[in-house]
């Protein structure tokens, strides 16, 4: 919800302790200036965190569901978000776990960009880290490359298969991700029509949460992320670090 932003924002005067009108904010040359999210969250009735889900009441949608298979919940949520008709004017549909946070103000523009340069033929997924205990390592990248026999034909990793400028900046360059996934994934209106027409799987890639984020698109179109030395441009958090133990592993 930190990336929604509207016309009026306000500041807080300690002085006399009342609520100032913010200045408009200077942005960018292609910036956004107003970002409205709706956000639906899916769970399982009986197992979830009720007490947390309700501070957050006024602003989220919540989806109690009783599923005889509870790792069907992402399905539910993915399903949801391709064919929601009041969907239909959203520029952008963002599939997220339920652990990944996005400190990027700009997530928003740069996937949107995106998406127009590429003409809506291929999908921009963020690098994926997890915070590392040490204060030597504070980052550990946890979506390295895997086997790509489980690629379909359209997606063959490739170094260096795109490039562009955001925003008047500096050259980035994309790779065809040597591992597609990132617990997420965000397309545009014109894609999710492609997907509600082509169909999607329920499984063939990995396990369940792996087919949701990642083979939801890679089955229809190639996956891009950052190429290494730009990882920086788009990355999110996973935050429950579940891949920490690797690297104690080796």
């Amino acid at each position: 919800m930190a990336l929604a932003r509207g016309p009026e924002e306000q500041i807080l005067s300690i002085i006399d302790q009342r609520l100032l009108v913010a200045p408009k904010r200077s942005l960018p040359s292609g910036a956004i200036s107003n970002v409205f999210i709706d956000c639906h969250v899916f769970v399982q009735r009986d197992d979830c965190l009720r007490e947390v889900l309700e501070l957050f009441q006024d602003q989220i949608h919540v989806h109690e569901l009783e599923l005889d298979n509870p790792r069907r919940l992402p399905h539910a949520a993915r399903d949801f978000l391709l064919n929601d008709d009041g969907n239909g004017s959203a520029h952008l549909s963002l599939y997220l776990e339920d652990d990944l946070v996005i400190d990027d103000r700009s997530f928003v523009e740069k996937q949107l960009w995106f998406l127009e340069r590429s003409h809506h033929k291929a999908v921009l997924m963020p690098h994926r880290f997890e915070r590392a205990p040490s204060h030597g390592q504070p980052r550990f990248f946890v979506d390295g490359p895997i086997d790509p026999s489980a690629f379909p034909d359209h997606h063959r990793p490739l170094e260096a298969a795109a490039r562009g400028c955001f925003q008047g900046g500096p050259e980035i360059v994309f790779d065809l991700a040597s591992n597609p996934h990132s617990g997420c994934f965000a397309v545009s209106q014109a894609q999710r029509r492609w997907i509600q027409q082509c169909g999607v799987a329920d499984d063939g890639f990995v396990g369940p949460l792996e087919t949701v984020a990642t083979f939801t698109v890679l089955q229809h179109f190639p996956v891009l992320k950052p190429c290494w030395p730009q990882r920086d441009f788009l990355c999110l958090e996973h935050a429950h670090p579940s891949y920490l133990a690797y690297r104690n592993a080796f």
